[in-house]
Parts: C-alpha cells; sequence; structure tokens
C-alpha cells in the first residue's frame, strides 16, 4: 500500500475478495467497508458563475443526446459554460479496476486541465464523475480541488430561481431509478423526485425497491465490461421484476450510465418476456423538454 497516493483507509473492500460470487455480493453491500469521504458544503450563486460542463465518457460517447439537453437548459438559463473539447475521462474506472497509481496521474492530469480555465464550478451529469471528483479526488489531493455540482443540484436551483420555466404539461405515469453512486454513495435521493414532481401532469410512483434498497441497473462498478452476462441480467430483472408491475409509460433516472442499460434491459425484456416497452430518459431530457428560459 505504501507505494500508492491512498491511505490505507482508502481500501475499503476486504482483498483478496472469495472467488464466490455470492459472498463477494455479500461483502460489497455492506456499507461498513465504504470509506464515506463528506465533502465540506459550499453554498454556490450559480447565476453569477463560471461553468465548467463536465460531460464524461458515457455521456459523451455512448448516450450524446444528454449533452444537448444539458447544453439546451444551460443555454435557456443564460448561464456562462465551458466545455472542454479534449476532456479526458475523470479516472473512475481506474479505480474501479484498482489502478491507483494510474488514477493518481490522471487526477493531476485532470486537475491542470480545469485550473487553466479560472472556473467557479464544475458541473457534471454523470454520478460517477461526481462521486469521483467529491470522494476520490481529495483522497489524492488531501483537499477538494474545486466545486462540483450534480445536475440535479444545478436544475433545481434554476427552476427555484426562475431562470428555468416550465412551460409543458405531460400526462405521464413515471418512476424513479436511483442511481448507486447518486443515491447510495452520494446521498442524493429526494432533489430528483422534486425535480419530477414538479412537472404539470407527472404522476411519480415508487418502485418497491427504491432509495437505498434500489436494485442497481447493472451497468455500474465495470460490470458491463467485466461480466456483461451478469450485467444484462440485472438490467432486465429491474425491468421486469421492479418497473413493469408498475405499468408506468416511462422510467426516469439522473445518470448515463443507467440510460444505457435500463433501455437495453428494456429492449431484451420485451423481446425475452414480451414486457411493453417503455421510454428510458434522463431527467436532464425530462426538463429540458418541459421547460423555456
Amino acid at each position: 500500500l505504501s507505494s500508492t497516493p491512498f491511505p490505507a483507509s482508502f481500501f475499503h473492500v476486504p482483498m483478496p475478495l472469495s472467488l464466490n460470487l455470492y459472498i463477494e455480493l455479500k461483502v460489497l453491500r455492506s456499507r461498513k467497508y465504504f470509506l464515506r469521504y463528506k465533502p465540506i458544503p459550499y453554498r454556490v450563486n450559480v447565476l453569477a458563475s463560471k461553468i465548467l460542463y463536465w460531460v464524461g465518457c458515457t455521456t459523451r460517447y455512448l448516450v450524446p443526446e444528454l449533452s444537448s439537453s444539458m447544453t439546451n437548459l444551460l443555454k435557456k438559463a443564460g448561464i456562462e459554460y465551458f466545455i472542454l473539447n479534449d476532456e479526458i475521462c475523470c479516472g473512475y474506472p481506474l479505480v474501479l479496476t484498482g489502478d491507483l497509481n494510474a488514477f493518481a496521474e490522471n487526477v493531476r492530469r485532470v486537475i491542470n486541465m480545469v485550473k487553466e480555465l479560472d472556473l467557479d464550478l464544475v458541473v457534471s451529469n454523470c454520478p460517477g464523475c461526481y462521486r469521483c471528483f467529491t470522494e476520490f479526488y481529495p483522497q489524492v489531493l488531501g483537499y477538494t480541488p474545486f466545486k462540483v455540482m450534480h445536475s440535479t443540484r444545478l436544475i433545481n436551483d434554476l427552476l427555484r430561481s426562475g431562470r428555468l420555466r416550465i412551460a409543458r404539461r405531460f400526462e405521464l405515469l413515471v418512476t424513479y431509478h436511483d442511481p448507486c453512486d447518486l443515491g447510495r454513495h452520494s446521498g442524493i435521493y429526494d432533489l430528483p423526485r422534486q425535480i419530477i414532481n414538479s412537472v404539470p401532469g407527472i404522476k411519480l410512483v415508487e418502485m418497491e425497491r427504491s432509495l437505498d434498497a434500489a436494485r442497481c441497473c447493472g451497468s455500474g462498478g465495470a460490470l458491463r465490461l467485466l461480466i456483461p452476462q451478469l450485467s444484462t441480467q440485472i438490467s432486465v430483472t429491474r425491468i421486469k421484476d421492479d418497473v413493469s408491475p408498475l405499468n408506468v409509460n416511462a422510467l426516469i433516472t439522473a445518470c448515463p450510465t443507467c440510460v444505457k442499460g435500463l433501455r437495453d434491459g428494456v429492449s431484451i425484456a420485451h423481446l425475452m418476456y414480451g414486457i411493453k416497452p417503455i421510454e428510458v430518459l434522463d431527467i436532464v431530457q425530462l426538463i429540458d423538454m418541459v421547460t423555456e428560459a
């Protein structure tokens, strides 16, 4: 451990893990093994801030329509923002796969890129990037390098300030999927629900497994890369067992990885079990649809 830039407490999962997958998952589910870093609370005047919109790899390459919706919202609100054309990965996959020295080097590269812009705030619609910036970067650097906000908080602030105005009514029955990195790991549960409930005509119903008991979409934690069959099985189970019984019109979430995984789950559940296809939307897309400046 001495060869890495991390304290011993960073290695929060006992190693080596048992080869028995069930035991591994039980270990990972036990919260006492997770280091709970809490960033120092701060207040941000979004309207007076110079903002970097951190797009993230999943949004940029797999669900680029999310970045279009995000930039639409920023433009509607009259927010000055920047995007890094040469943006690199935040480094979260390196943490997940255990390459912590490479992660530390990646952190320094990102910090150098962001510092050159002299920004007030970094905003991301990816909970993985958000968690990486607020939880893991301080463990490398010893301090929180910049103020970070997830898109749900930004949207909520813009709606409350009147910079975004809901102008359309949506008659939809929806449910909300809690992303692991936004919910269990970052404690953001209420903001997405407040935003959804602010849209006239929408009725939000909860899945039995929601909040901190929510089932994973199946695509997080590098599982989709390492064990794709299991990843697909989890996403299909989420749709078949948790979403389908509610007979909703749409599934809302707040994570590009979840959007990708759950859309695949909807398609496969339809092919395998004849389950009615539904729309899967990120909350950024939903609010882009119903708002005007």
